[in-house]
């Protein structure tokens, strides 16, 4: 890895990304928290330059970009191109060896424009006299934003990114045969279906969300990493057409599409207010219902408006409501996931949890999924494998209590 950096708003130790109940502030810039004395002379060596100034632009703090940008300049300033280097079945991979696409960058409007605010908030964060040229700072740019990885949570959500060197060798499917998994700044890369050994160029992962219309997943590679994805889901309408499914005519549904389309706008500008998991899980169940004679419950909106109404669900501890909904998912995600997916593992895992609070007797095999899904996706010594093998064995045991009393 050559660095990484925290969400914004998210408190976590800057050195590992766990949580724990005694963060410890940097005593000198009292931005960034650590869990210990050991966690913060790890991130030392890297925070001490970008200390001083996150000192200096207070009360204004560096956003997330900002950091990584000027964390990876430091380090290069500091080892150069060719530090760290990484040997991936003998391929040698070093910051120097990655993809920047900077002609394409220069050739494309929102990438320049990103580039271009870059530029005027690092000046007033790190000094105008550590930009460099424009040709470089391209190069670098580019290399950030092609290479970088979104770090997540046991949970699959986004805590921060990173910029790994090893895993940029792997190129993209949108039917992968390989799953990225991380705990806390630890990467792990997995295979989930056979692959030629020691051939990286037959390793495929997923760059991007794989539950989205075809046009919008070639659009979103295109337009970030400019290229089109040649896989079985994007070149078989299979796919499409299930994310499009209808119950009725397309004649009859024309005027209800873009409806439902800013519905499910709506209700991601709901989720980022932050207004409450009650009102927005009553805004997912007004949609629901409006979509329900129109849209087969295959149909990605549907399917992306039950996702957030399940999670406001857990966090409004609505638990009855949150397996109804949690059920409702199940049959398109064995459909558009495959069949060792960590997002589907993490779903079941979820749900069999919900399942077991409430003494449900269905909970024993839910669990029992997800654990066959995890141990392949996450590896058996994952924290998160862990955790659900003693889920499984507490909903063994309230089954053979069950069948005890029923006998």
């Amino acid at each position: 890895m050559i660095c990484k950096t925290i969400s914004v708003g998210d408190k976590r130790c800057d050195s590992c990304f766990k949580k724990c109940d005694d963060l410890k502030r940097c005593s000198q810039c009292s931005f960034l928290y650590f869990c210990n004395r050991s966690c913060q002379e790890n991130a030392w060596e890297m925070h001490k330059k970008e200390c001083k100034f996150i000192l200096k632009s207070k009360p204004n703090v560096p956003t997330a970009s900002m950091r990584l940008f000027a964390l990876i300049l430091f380090k290069l300033q500091k080892y150069g191109e060719d530090n760290p280097q990484e040997d991936i079945y003998g391929r040698k991979v070093s910051f120097k060896t990655l993809m920047s696409h900077a002609e394409e960058i220069k050739q494309s409007i929102k990438p320049i424009q990103q580039m271009v605010a870059l530029i005027s908030t690092l000046k007033d964060y790190i000094g105008e006299s550590n930009i460099p040229p424009p040709s470089e700072f391209i190069e670098i740019f580019g290399k950030m934003v092609i290479n970088s990885f979104t770090i997540s949570n046991h949970d699959g959500e986004s805590i921060g990114t990173g910029v790994y060197l090893g895993a940029s060798v792997f190129d993209h499917s949108c039917n992968p045969n390989a799953e990225v998994v991380f705990d806390g700044i630890n990467m792990y890369i997995h295979a989930v279906k056979r692959i030629t050994p020691r051939d990286i160029n037959k390793v495929y992962i997923s760059y991007i969300e794989q539950i989205e219309f075809t046009e919008k997943r070639q659009e979103s590679l295109l337009e970030q990493y400019y290229f089109l994805c040649q896989c079985e889901k994007c070149t078989s309408p299979e796919y499409n057409d299930l994310m499009k499914k209808l119950i009725v005519s397309e004649e009859e549904a024309k005027q209800h599409l873009e409806k439902f389309r800013e519905g499910l706008e709506n209700i991601k500008e709901i989720k980022k207010s932050k207004v409450g998991a009650a009102t927005l899980y009553s805004a997912c169940l007004q949609e629901l219902n409006a979509q329900g004679e129109i849209l087969a419950d295959t149909h990605i909106y549907r399917v992306k408006v039950l996702e957030t109404a399940f999670d406001a669900c857990v966090w409004n501890n609505q638990w009855a409501d949150a397996v109804m909904i949690g059920q409702q998912l199940l049959k398109p995600y064995r459909l558009y996931y495959s069949d060792y997916n960590p997002a589907f593992g993490v779903h079941l895992f979820k749900l069999g949890k919900i399942q077991l609070f409430l003494n449900l007797p269905s909970s024993y095999e839910t669990l029992k999924q997800a654990s066959e899904i995890l141990e392949i996706t996450h590896g058996k010594k994952h924290p998160l494998y862990q955790e659900l093998l003693e889920n499984l064995c507490d909903s063994e045991s309230l089954s053979l209590s069950k069948l005890s009393i029923t006998e």
